[in-house]
């Protein structure tokens, strides 16, 4: 075991994830993955729930900085909401655990857990300031939606292109035309 028992236990939990899946991945499959105790494993992770939310965080980190340094060449705020949501299109379903719990129907547990959890939350402040943010700093954001909700309407939307692709829209070209048609209008002055 490493000197820290935290990473240990959740890169265990991520190899138990992509090998055996989600929900068929337990503390006791953790535990004896990671070579810990179960004791010492629910001491830092008190539920099954809070080993996976742990896990998926670490993923979405790790997209969130390739989307973010990415997303650093505009400075259009339209672009920027634009082009923030059609990297995360394709980063998600790049990443293995990130696609099982929002790009497929085979964990919808999974993706109701992470939903429900503080991890949402957090990501959406994140969000709010570097995709949102710019065009609330030049006053072109709308003021009739709290942000919050405008966030959590973006991550719908995110949501229903990754688990049911467009019939009509197939490429970048045609999805940029249409957010910067449908979602900038939603979200901008």
């Amino acid at each position: 075991m490493s000197k820290n028992p935290e990473t240990t236990i959740l890169n265990a939990a991520h190899k138990c994830y992509l090998k055996d899946g989600i929900s068929k991945t337990g503390m006791r499959e953790v535990a004896l993955a990671a070579g810990v105790a179960r004791s010492t494993l629910y001491r830092y992770f008190p539920s099954r729930d809070d080993v996976l939310v742990a896990v998926i965080k670490q993923e979405m980190d790790a997209a969130n900085r390739s989307i973010q340094s990415r997303l650093s060449r505009y400075s259009e705020p339209q672009d920027i909401i634009v082009e923030g949501l059609i990297l995360a299109l394709r980063e998600i379903p790049r990443r293995p655990l990130l696609r099982a719990v929002f790009a497929s129907d085979e964990d919808a547990t999974a993706r109701r857990i992470v939903w429900g959890s503080q991890l949402i939350v957090g990501f959406g402040e994140e969000l709010m300031e570097n995709v949102i943010g710019p065009a609330l700093a030049v006053g072109l954001l709308k003021n009739e939606v709290k942000p919050e909700i405008m966030i959590e309407w973006v991550y719908r939307v995110l949501l229903s292109f990754l688990t049911l692709p467009s019939n009509w829209i197939r490429n970048d070209k045609q999805l940029r035309t249409t957010l910067h048609a449908l979602l900038v209008p939603v979200l901008l002055h």
